[in-house]
């Protein structure tokens, strides 16, 4: 394939990080999106970190995936990534939301979140964080020891709105219920999504989505990823431990009432993140098909150069040359 991309400036642009990482975003959501509504999302993961992982492999990097949810199993943690000479650490998460995809359902991106090496965050091993985001704006609203509906008046306070004309992005889970209805007794509107746990904390951030903020219990390393993207953005992330076991609740310790914020979330010094759409959504269109092509739209975000991009690729399909 041929590649035709826009919104790329000319200008030292191949020293971005970003640009080599959203080639590998692109491969995988093109892999990916083949299997839209087909009912298979092991499928969809395995072809996606397929695509990832040889991508990576014909790039300028060579990176350490440290950050990797505990089902994924084709590109673990501690996985070497041999490709050029600079090395860095990697949080690659193929398709988040393959199951949505499997489904023909919308909001599943891949994911690729790169930082020189040791630049993420180093947690205690627990299956899952409480976080709350949101936008620049509310930067400083945010207080995890604060009731959600504090919460919800500074951030719409900051943005000069009232609470009523907030959105705030959920995961449906059984474990949000108590979460569904102190937002809803504030007045504030719900999006409910079924997957998404780093796709909304985005949305959360990024202006044009019609989310405000997100809120939930997840994965800690979609969490650690979304604090890169905050670091990107200027948003405001707050997150704290939430240990689902005696054993991990004996793990963290005194770490059980710490509120972790964005500079200890993501203490990188050079953060990038490629987003590429696969089935659409208030994020990123997904991916498109036409006669000889298929078209990719991807975020690209840079903490060192402080810059977010929008980019629109065409994967041109293209015969020998007779």
């Amino acid at each position: 394939m041929e590649q035709h991309r826009s919104g790329i400036p000319s200008f030292q642009a191949r020293a971005e990080l970003s640009l080599e990482l959203v080639h590998a975003t692109e491969a995988a959501a093109l892999a990916g999106a083949r299997f839209l509504g087909r009912g298979d999302p092991d499928r969809v993961t395995e072809v996606a970190s397929d695509a990832m992982r040889q991508s990576l492999e014909g790039s300028g990097l060579t990176g350490t995936v440290v950050l990797s949810p505990r089902h994924q199993t084709y590109l673990p943690r501690g996985m070497v990534i041999q490709g050029g000479d600079r090395k860095v650490d990697l949080g690659p998460f193929p398709i988040e939301g393959a199951s949505q995809v499997a489904r023909g359902h919308i909001n599943a991106v891949s994911v690729l979140v790169a930082v020189e090496p040791g630049g993420f965050a180093t947690l205690p091993e627990v299956s899952h964080m409480e976080k709350f985001v949101a936008g620049p704006a509310a930067r400083g609203a945010i207080d995890l020891d604060d009731a959600i509906a504090d919460n919800l008046r500074r951030i719409a306070f900051a943005r000069d709105v009232r609470v009523q004309d907030l959105t705030v992005a959920i995961l449906e889970r059984p474990r949000h219920q108590e979460v569904i209805a102190e937002v809803a007794a504030t007045g504030a509107r719900i999006r409910m999504l079924e997957e998404g746990d780093f796709a909304s904390a985005v949305m959360a951030a990024l202006p044009g989505t019609g989310i405000d903020a997100a809120i939930g219990i997840g994965d800690p390393y979609a969490t650690l990823a979304s604090a890169c993207a905050m670091r990107c953005l200027g948003g405001e992330i707050q997150a704290r431990l939430w240990p689902r076991s005696d054993e991990e609740q004996s793990l963290i310790g005194e770490l059980a009432t710490h509120i972790y914020g964005v500079a200890e979330l993501a203490p990188g010094a050079d953060i990038a993140v490629a987003i590429t759409g696969v089935t659409g959504g208030p994020l990123l269109p997904g991916v498109a098909y036409g006669s000889g092509y298929a078209e990719t739209s991807s975020l690209l975000m840079s903490s060192r150069h402080a810059t977010v991009r929008r980019m629109t690729t065409r994967h041109l399909v293209v015969g020998e040359i007779s």
